[in-house]
């Protein structure tokens, strides 16, 4: 079986960066391979509004571990912007960096930023094509749909070649042709069940074989985890936290796709193939079919729920790293 990579979502929200930060440290004393941060706005005491800012933190205190974001929403940025951004990450690290991005989906979001949620694929589209110009070459000129650039430049340009890798997430047939022909990789996120990632999967394959393309060398995948050294701690931590935050968003004015109000309310619904709940011997057994089946290579583990504390997180780290990791090296 070849080498998984482990990533985390530290805990999150903007009151948090204290611990957050010594997550970090220990996750990369530890052996974890990769941090990751989302974007949201305007949700008390979750989530990182501005993710590229907070990983350029992060990598001032890290030496080894990719930074992630997991995802930008694409739509709130201008793509030269966001280009410089992504490069600065980039050279702070020493060539850490990984762009996710997504379309969105939140209707109070896109209020809050003035954005439009029509045509907004589009403008992704669009606007990598002008992002990867920005980091290849001097003297770009962009006149298209949405943006228009004259004799561009950015500087500095980033360190990895020839660009730090773009993975997008998010869903439908449309997003994975996008992730399939523009991205490195897709980034499906903790709520889709396996079958769900294999059907992608397969998409993907094909749009890349039509477009003459290799299949792509990453294939990662973000889950939600709570581990415990027991099965009943780990199932009263999903039930406390995991499941709170859940009947919050899902439940309520987040709509998501193939996540109703009831299924956001039953955890075992949700957990079947979705989440990895248990002791360390249960997650590592969860976390086969996904490389067996899926050919996953990189494996993003969201710790965090709102309320969670900080402790907790800490304790499935170190559990992670010592009966989770080896198995998978």
């Amino acid at each position: 079986m070849p080498r998984l990579k482990f990533g985390i979502c530290p805990t999150e929200g903007g009151r948090f960066f204290g611990e957050a930060l010594a997550e970090v440290e220990r996750a990369e004393a530890l052996g974890f391979d990769s941090v990751w941060l989302a974007e949201h706005h305007g949700v008390r005491d979750h989530y990182w509004p501005a993710p590229i800012q907070m990983l350029t933190a992060l990598a001032a205190r890290t030496s080894r571990v990719q930074l992630g974001a997991n995802v930008c929403v694409f739509p709130f940025y201008h793509p030269v912007r966001l280009a410089e951004e992504t490069a600065l990450l980039d050279v702070v690290s020493g060539g850490r960096a990984v762009l996710g991005v997504a379309i969105g989906y939140k209707p109070d979001e896109f209020l809050l930023y003035d954005a439009a949620l029509e045509r907004r694929g589009a403008r992704l589209e669009e606007g990598l094509a002008l992002m990867k110009a920005l980091w290849t070459r001097d003297g770009v000129t962009h006149r298209g749909a949405h943006f228009t650039v004259v004799d561009g430049r950015i500087e500095p340009k980033p360190v990895q070649r020839p660009h730090p890798p773009v993975w997008i997430g998010g869903w439908g047939d449309v997003t994975l042709r996008r992730a399939a022909l523009l991205a490195d990789a897709w980034l499906p996120g903790p709520t889709a069940d396996l079958g769900r990632l294999l059907r992608s999967r397969a998409q993907i394959l094909e749009h890349r074989r039509a477009a003459g393309l290799p299949a792509p060398t990453e294939w990662p995948v973000t889950r939600e985890l709570c581990i415990a050294e027991t099965g009943r701690e780990a199932r009263e931590l999903a039930d406390r936290h995991l499941m709170l935050a859940y009947g919050k968003e899902y439940g309520g004015t987040w709509k998501h796709p193939f996540i109703d109000r009831a299924t956001a309310a039953d955890l075992d619904r949700l957990a079947v193939d979705r989440f990895l709940i248990g002791t360390p011997d249960q997650v590592a057994r969860g976390l086969e079919p996904y490389v067996r089946q899926y050919g996953m290579t990189h494996v993003i583990f969201r710790l965090f729920t709102p309320g969670m504390p900080h402790r907790t997180v800490l304790r499935q780290l170190e559990l992670l790293a010592r009966e989770v990791l080896p198995a998978f090296r």
